[in-house]
C-alpha cells in the first residue's frame, strides 16, 4: 500500500483530487467482519467537490459492540444493497484520486478484503493516513484518535462513527496538517 508522508501531500495538495474514505463495519476484523456503511468525500485544495454515502447490507449480523459505537442497526441495513453492488460504485467514485483515511490500514484492509471476496482488481491508489500525517504535523499530542484530533484542531463536531461525517473530519485534519508550518 503506497503511503504518503506530510511533505509528499503538501507537494501534491494544489493539483490533486483526494477522496477521504471511511467505513463502518460489523466488527474490527477485516477477514471475518463486513462493511455496513461507506462514506467518501471527493475534495481538492480548494474544497469539497462531491460525496458518497451508502448503507450496505453486510449479509451478517452487526455485532452489538459495533452497533453501540456507530449507531447502525441490523434493521437500518436490511434490504440495502450488498457490498458486491456498492463496491463498484465506490471504486468509480474514487477513480484515480489519492485516498485519505484515518488509520488507513483499517479501512484499506476492509476494502481489499471486500474486493477479494467479489473477485475484483487490486486496489493500488496512493494513500495518505491522517493519523500518521497528524503525528508529523502536530507532534506530542496525547492521542491521535480521529475525534481527539478534531477537538484539538477545533474542527466542528460531527456524528462520530458515521462514515461520511468521519470522512469529512479526516479531510479537515489533512487540510489543517497541510497548512501547518
Amino acid at each position: 500500500m503506497p503511503k504518503l508522508n506530510l511533505a509528499s501531500v503538501r507537494t501534491l495538495w494544489p493539483d490533486t483530487e483526494f477522496v477521504a474514505l471511511d467505513f463502518e463495519t460489523t466488527g474490527l476484523n477485516c477477514r471475518f467482519d463486513r462493511i455496513v456503511e461507506i462514506g467518501a468525500l471527493r475534495f481538492n485544495g480548494v474544497g469539497e467537490i462531491s460525496s458518497l454515502s451508502l448503507l450496505v447490507d453486510p449479509g451478517m449480523p452487526i455485532s452489538p459492540g459495533a452497533s453501540r459505537v456507530n449507531g447502525i442497526t441490523n434493521a437500518m441495513v436490511r434490504g440495502k444493497q450488498p457490498c458486491d453492488k456498492a463496491l463498484p460504485e465506490l471504486l468509480e467514485f474514487i477513480g484515480k484520486a489519492l485516498v485519505v483515511a484515518h488509520n488507513a490500514p483499517f479501512d484499506i484492509g476492509f476494502l481489499k478484503e471486500a474486493l477479494k471476496r467479489i473477485g475484483k482488481r487490486r486496489f493500488t491508489n496512493k494513500i495518505a493516513d491522517t493519523r500518521l500525517i497528524a503525528r508529523e504535523a502536530f507532534p506530542g499530542l496525547p492521542s491521535y484518535a480521529l475525534q481527539n484530533l478534531a477537538r484539538f484542531l477545533a474542527i466542528p463536531p460531527s456524528s462520530a462513527h458515521r462514515a461520511l461525517d468521519d470522512a469529512r473530519v479526516c479531510k479537515d485534519i489533512l487540510a489543517r496538517a497541510v497548512a501547518q508550518i
